[in-house]
Formats: C-alpha cells, sequence, structure tokens
C-alpha cells in the first residue's frame, strides 16, 4: 500500500512539465557550448523519465547507467564546462524536489520516507555523468598526446632532420619556428616523477613530454608557462634533472634532449633540477680527466668528500664560486665573514685549492658538480 502511494505520487510529478520549468531555470548556462535547444529538451526529457522510472522501481538503476554515460560524453565532445554539467543536474534535483513536494499534496509522510532514495538516485545520476565526462575528455587528450608522440620521437629519435623537418614537426605540434622554450630534461632515475608531475599539461597540450634514452624530455613554449600551475610548480625544482631555458626553436629542443644523457653521464644522479650552464662544467671536467695529470678525478673525489662529510664546508665551496665575494657568501649563508674564511680553509686542506684564485676557481667548478670515477 505504502509503495503504491509513492508510485502515485511520482506518477503525478508531469516530466513535460518538469522539462519545461528546467529550460526555464537554465537559460542558456552552457554559454558557447554546441548544445541546441532541441538537444538540450530532449536529454533533459530523458533525464526525468529515466530517474522518475528508477524511483518507481519501473527500471533498474543500472539500465539508466546508458543515458547517464551517454550524457557526460556528449557534454565533453560539445566543449561544455564540468561545472555547468553539474549546476544542470543540481537544477535537475531541485525541479524534482519542487514537483514531488506539489504531487504528495496532504501525504507528505509517504515523500518524506523516500528522500533518501531520492538522494540516492539523483546522486548516482551524478556520478554516472561526471565519471563518463570526465572520462572522455581524458580519451580525448591521450589521443592528442599520442598523436604529438610520433612527431617529438622523430625529432629527438631521427638521425638528422633540415629545416623542412623542423618546420613539419612545428607545424604538427602547433607551435612557431621562432618560439622560445623551456626544456627540462629528467635523470632516468626522475623519469616517471616528472613524466606524472606534469601529466595534465601534457595531456591537454600545453606542454610536450616525451621519453628518450631513459630519460623524461619536457618542453612548452615560454609563452605558455603561465598557462598551467604544474608548468610554474617549485615541485619542478625538486626533479633531479636539467633545464634549459630561453632554448631557440625546435632544433634547440632536439639539440637538449640529445645533449642531456652526456650530462648524466658526467654529473651521476642529481639531487634537484640544475640550469644547464652549471652542470656543463662536470661535462668538461670528464673530458679534461681523460688527460694525464689533470688531477680531475682525485679533485672530483676530494669534492665529493666534502659533500658528504662536512657538508657546511661544501655549500661555502658552492656559495664562494657563484659570487667570488666572502661578503656576498656569508650573506648568502647567514654566517660570519670569519665562518666562510675558515671553512675556505678546509677547501684547501681537503682539495690543496685556494679558490680566490682564478685557476684554482676554475678547476673546483670543472669537479663540483661531477661524479667520482
Amino acid at each position: 500500500m505504502h509503495n503504491d502511494r509513492w508510485r502515485a505520487i511520482v506518477s503525478r510529478a508531469h516530466v513535460p512539465q518538469m522539462v519545461e520549468d528546467f529550460l526555464t531555470e537554465f537559460g542558456d548556462r552552457y554559454g558557447d557550448a554546441q548544445v541546441s535547444d532541441e538537444e538540450l529538451r530532449l536529454t533533459a526529457f530523458e533525464a526525468f523519465a529515466h530517474i522518475t522510472d528508477v524511483l518507481t522501481g519501473a527500471m533498474p538503476l543500472e539500465d539508466m547507467e546508458a543515458h547517464s554515460q551517454a550524457l557526460g560524453r556528449r557534454r565533453a565532445q560539445q566543449g561544455v564546462e564540468l561545472a555547468w554539467l553539474i549546476d544542470a543536474i543540481q537544477l535537475d534535483f531541485t525541479i524534482l524536489w519542487s514537483h514531488l513536494r506539489t504531487a504528495a499534496g496532504a501525504d507528505q509522510d509517504t515523500l518524506i520516507d523516500h528522500v533518501s532514495q531520492i538522494h540516492s538516485v539523483v546522486t548516482s545520476y551524478n556520478l554516472m555523468v561526471r565519471d563518463a565526462f570526465l572520462l572522455e575528455e581524458a580519451r580525448s587528450h591521450n589521443d592528442a598526446q599520442l598523436a604529438h608522440a610520433r612527431h617529438v620521437e622523430r625529432l629527438f629519435s631521427a638521425e638528422q632532420l633540415d629545416p623542412f623537418d623542423i618546420a613539419e614537426v612545428a607545424r604538427a605540434l602547433g607551435v612557431g619556428l621562432t618560439d622560445s622554450f623551456d626544456v627540462i630534461v629528467a635523470h632516468p632515475s626522475a623519469a616517471i616523477r616528472l613524466n606524472s608531475l606534469l601529466r595534465s599539461p601534457i595531456s591537454t597540450g600545453q606542454a610536450f613530454g616525451h621519453g628518450f634514452r631513459g630519460t623524461f624530455v619536457a618542453f612548452w613554449p615560454m609563452a605558455r608557462r603561465p598557462a598551467s600551475t604544474q608548468l610554474s610548480s617549485d615541485l619542478l625544482v625538486t626533479v633531479p634533472g636539467v633545464r634549459f631555458p630561453h632554448t631557440a626553436g625546435l632544433e634547440g629542443v632536439r639539440n637538449a634532449a640529445r645533449q642531456a644523457p652526456s650530462i648524466f653521464a658526467a654529473t651521476g644522479e642529481l639531487s634537484m633540477l640544475y640550469d644547464a650552464p652549471e652542470l656543463l662544467w662536470a661535462v668538461a671536467g670528464d673530458a679534461l680527466a681523460n688527460f694525464e695529470h689533470s688531477g680531475i678525478n682525485e679533485l672530483t673525489r676530494d669534492i665529493d668528500t666534502l659533500r658528504w662529510e662536512h657538508e657546511p664546508v661544501y655549500e661555502t665551496l658552492v656559495a664562494f664560486l657563484d659570487s667570488g665575494s666572502v661578503k656576498d657568501t656569508a650573506r648568502t649563508l647567514g654566517c660570519h665573514r670569519n665562518t666562510v674564511i675558515n671553512r675556505l680553509r678546509q677547501v684547501t686542506d681537503t682539495t690543496g685549492l685556494d679558490i680566490s684564485h682564478p685557476k684554482d676557481a676554475a678547476k673546483a667548478l670543472l669537479a663540483l658538480r661531477r661524479a667520482p670515477h
């Protein structure tokens, strides 16, 4: 008897009138999205019809899934914002509840008894539509990423590329021939991490990313950087790797990707992201280490000892090589100048270098970021 009263209440909630109320209230909230008035009317009718059928038991909840998923996919393809879609579903609930209250009349107790059912059905509908929407967005973005992958692979791996080839890749990626790029190449130990960190901007085409020779290379036109919080995230600084800032054109991007493995061979595993100019000293140090009496290998081991056993001394060495000034080094490290002088003496005791002398400072730079061999 109770279920009969409930079915009677739901049947008195007139679906065509709910559709009209929805259209009046919703207006043009979808803005420039490609949703016609006729389609909006049809999908509103289907939504209310399916929800009321589920409420009365005429349709299993699972059978509503096909409509929900089709709607979510369709709205994603039409460029509807997810927030607008959620607004529409919330409006469905508001209008449905209003009509059910009117239909219940004096039998409000029966309506109250089914509030949790109404909420559960509408929530399930909401989640099914939303999940389908997000999956469709992800699918379309991944398609774009896959389309980019072929061209980026060609950019990095082709033995030779002439200007015509570069222009072809630029057109495929939608970038300019004269664009400047930020390029980050993650050390192989951090390749998965960088890929994960930049998954969103890469999947949406704001950035490009591709695995290459064990590394992961990410790059984007510098003009696009502010468009994504991930591209300017402080987390990027913590990724072990090398950054090539202000890289000129896609040929420069190609060169950076192909040169990074040589840098990593010289530096070994890194602790953070470094700009390329700072690490190129290690590449030069590697080249000089092959010559007899260069002393680079011994110096590299000495500096590595400072790094691991006397960290404050190592930090003082790094800061002094950056500034060349005891005063500036003290300011950078937040310590007294006498402390800096004492630590520099420890550098001399360990390495035999007086880095206040330009030649010794140059030798220290050659070994500073180099991995011991």
